[in-house]
């Protein structure tokens, strides 16, 4: 579906190419123009149009308006202001392969037009048709040749950027022309394409290569397939279905689940009774969805079945570009917390080693998304309570019940700089208020805490950590959206385990020990251990099976929004991602 933008994009390009066929084909130029004349006329067209004291930050070429970037003028400037891509006497072969190239990004959720793919199109079949009617006494005008090459580096390194970084910011969800990140590696590859490398060696190096975003990228292939053939059937609602059962939902079961392999279903094979093949299927499914495997499809389970296709190919999509930001490639002992599937990942050297269950920020309490190196480790650590839990949940406790303090081993700080020990007797409660509140609670180490008995420091704005929880009972949650933005780890002293593995003194058995005694411990690990926050609710396993997770967050519907928003509105999207987080 095409943005405004691109609807305006469709239906001016004829109208533009007919004003460039005027404008940019002449018939008064001799035909024996000398190759080497002609080259330098383009040169300095081009040298014009970018290399100006004043230059203006847009520029109309052909049907299209691009943003006349300074790196996009530093590049020509470093050649001379020599063509890439054309010569006296048209278009190179690899600039005839670039169009492929730029409509083959749909397929990875990106915008073809972003890269000015009709335009450029409209003007290569301008000029194959003037082309194929050459005569004596006309020839291709500089000023075209010069338009049509600028039009081409300008969109070839804008796709070249996006497939290796993303195409907004993942802070701002600002679509971005070239990401900062990647500029040299990008304006360096275009440099060796223009000492003779491949175009489409180039592009291909561009395009993420770990098998998460491949195997991802090839599942949205097959879904698109899938949407081109009509999507799968909606099963209406209705009575629990279950083994034993028969019904013409089970019908619909049937064909919704094989076709949303691909595969089309044999309708006489189908059937209507809810046989254990049929079972295992839905578990199958269930796993691939994070519900409750029990092979029964009640209410989470028909709505996970009736998104459709379309829906879930925008999906993989979505998730897509969030891989471009991590990108790939990373080979040190790392953690990640995926927030919409409630879990914990540890690697080492791209091998999976855990796999734990997590508790992230309720709605109101997103946890964010980043990543950092964990410089620490506290056992039995004192909790702070943050202001916002203390003035809102705790205060209004400690007025109503004058032992809630002792009952939760909580003591009382005056304030956080240089704070001294207050005794809460000595302290007029009823006084204290949200609006004039400066002390500060305190929660004493012991299995009471409410980090538990450890937590994982990774500095951050957000002031976001890993911690254990005294309340193990809510892990057995299928969602578990319910903290105040901080990440509760089902069973932390394995996490422990895997970041100090080559700190041979820190065994579980020591740090169990350590527990026991309830004394504060600070422990930096020998090795680094990046710690990388992620919101992905697609992904592809390494058996081969596509994985969905529910939006916990509504980030899909932002982040689709911003991908499909054509770059050049200069619209800035707010992050998803910004503000405090405590607890």
């Amino acid at each position: 579906m095409f943005s405004r933008i691109e609807l305006f994009r469709q239906i001016m390009a004829p109208f533009c190419l007919l004003v460039g066929v005027y404008l940019w084909i002449s018939g008064g130029q001799p035909a024996a123009a000398d190759p080497g004349i002609q080259q330098g006329r383009i040169t300095a067209i081009i040298q014009e149009k970018l290399d100006r004291d004043a230059q203006p930050d847009e520029l109309w070429l052909g049907c299209e308006l691009i943003h006349a970037s300074q790196d996009l003028i530093d590049f020509y400037r470093g050649r001379a202001f020599r063509p890439l891509w054309v010569n006296p006497g048209g278009l190179h072969e690899q600039g005839r392969t670039l169009p492929q190239l730029l409509k083959n990004t749909a397929n990875h959720g990106l915008s073809p037009e972003d890269y000015h793919l009709s335009c450029i199109r409209g003007l290569l079949e301008v000029l194959d048709k003037f082309a194929g009617r050459e005569t004596e006494g006309s020839a291709l005008a500089p000023e075209f040749l010069a338009q049509l090459d600028i039009l081409l580096t300008d969109g070839f390194l804008v796709s070249l950027s996006h497939l290796a970084a993303g195409r907004v910011s993942p802070k701002t969800l600002h679509p971005q022309w070239l990401a900062p990140e990647k500029k040299a590696h990008i304006l360096a590859g275009l440099a060796d394409f223009g000492r003779g490398e491949d175009v489409q060696s180039l592009y291909e190096s561009f395009v993420l290569s770990c098998r998460k975003y491949q195997a991802l990228l090839s599942a949205g292939t097959r879904l698109r397939s899938v949407v081109a053939l009509g999507g799968w059937p909606v099963i209406p609602g209705g009575p629990l279905l279950q083994p034993g059962d028969t019904d013409l939902r089970v019908f619909l079961l049937r064909l919704r689940l094989t076709q949303a392999q691909g595969r089309q279903a044999a309708v006489s094979r189908l059937g209507f009774y809810y046989d254990r093949g049929l079972e295992a299927r839905v578990k199958q499914f269930q796993l691939q969805h994070g519900l409750k495997i029990d092979g029964l499809v009640g209410e989470h389970t028909l709505q996970a079945l009736n998104v459709s296709a379309e829906d879930r190919h925008r999906t993989v999509l979505v998730n897509l570009e969030r891989l471009r930001w991590l990108s790939c490639g990373l080979k040190e002992r790392f953690i990640v917390v995926n927030t919409a599937d409630f879990s914990l990942q540890g690697y080492e050297n791209q091998q999976q080693k855990l796999h734990l269950k997590v508790i992230v920020g309720k709605k109101y309490a997103k946890t964010p998304v980043f990543r950092k190196q964990l410089q620490y480790i506290v056992l039995n650590p004192y909790w702070n309570v943050p202001r916002s839990i203390a003035v809102k949940e705790i205060l209004p406790k400690v007025q109503k019940d004058s032992e809630y303090l002792a009952k939760k081993h909580l003591q009382v700080l005056s304030g956080w700089e240089n704070p001294a020990l207050l005794e809460p007797e000595d302290i007029n409660w009823s006084e204290v208020t949200p609006d004039n509140f400066w002390l500060r609670f305190r929660q004493q180490p012991g299995p009471w805490n409410s980090l538990g008995r450890i937590k994982f420091i990774f500095p951050n704005p957000f002031h976001v950590y890993i911690h254990d929880t005294p309340h193990k009972v809510l892990f057995e949650r299928q969602e578990r959206a319910l903290s105040h933005g901080c990440i509760r780890v089902q069973h932390p002293v394995r996490l422990a385990d895997f970041v100090l593995q080559d700190d041979p003194q820190w065994t579980a058995e020591r740090i169990l020990e350590i527990f026991g005694s309830r004394k504060r411990k600070v422990i930096v690990p020998s090795a680094p251990c990046l710690v990388v926050l992620t919101y992905r609710t697609a992904w592809v396993d390494e058996a081969g099976r596509l994985h969905f997770r529910k939006d916990i967050y509504n980030r899909d519907q932002q982040l689709w929004k911003a991908l499909r928003q054509a770059s050049d509105t200069g619209q800035n999207i707010p992050s998803q991602d910004s503000g405090h987080r405590d607890g």
